[in-house]
């Protein structure tokens, strides 16, 4: 496990140029970056939001950020979802991000399993979250479980999954 606890204090620090697409889309995403030069590269989640959200968040404790994750099959093969949440600071309603993971797709399974073999994981625009989300594990069962299904048309599968499963939903299973 990556050991890369964050021991600097707080700094304020500017990312470089990101992609378009990137930059201009709301919601979380696991980036490669190198944060410490004696740690090198890491997967970081990153939260695009407009500056004012972004904002709100800073009073985010450690503590109150969650995931959960799952797998859903779908007519056009399985679907694996990943839901961050947390209260916001100031309103107490909650905020969810997801990602979802085609389980067939080994260089998107790459970078979530860089994610799950971090003692903490770094998430830009609040602080350390140390690593109790138990994603390895998932990650195994998901491969274990998608050993002999096939993904014919993941875009189609994400499209069904998103018409039948709400967040809400999701949260509740």
């Amino acid at each position: 496990m990556l050991k890369n606890k964050w021991t600097h204090g707080k700094v304020l620090f500017e990312l470089p140029e990101l992609p378009f697409d990137l930059k201009n889309s709301s919601g979380i995403k696991p980036i490669s970056v190198t944060l410490d030069n004696r740690i090198g590269e890491e997967v970081v989640l990153l939260i695009t939001e407009p500056l004012n959200q972004i904002k709100n968040f800073e009073g985010v404790e450690v503590s109150d950020f969650m995931l959960k994750a799952g797998l859903v099959n779908t007519s056009f093969g399985p679907v694996c979802f990943l839901l961050y949440f947390f209260p916001d600071p100031h309103t107490g309603e909650q905020v969810t991000y997801e990602n979802t993971i085609n389980p067939k797709n080994q260089e998107q399974l790459f970078t979530f399993e860089k994610l799950a073999n971090q003692e903490y994981w770094h998430v830009i625009a609040a602080d350390d979250f140390a690593n109790t989300f138990g994603l390895k594990e998932t990650l195994a069962q998901v491969q274990n479980v998608c050993k002999n299904l096939q993904v014919t048309n993941f875009l189609s599968a994400k499209a069904e999954y998103e018409a039948k499963y709400s967040v809400e939903s999701l949260l509740a299973m």
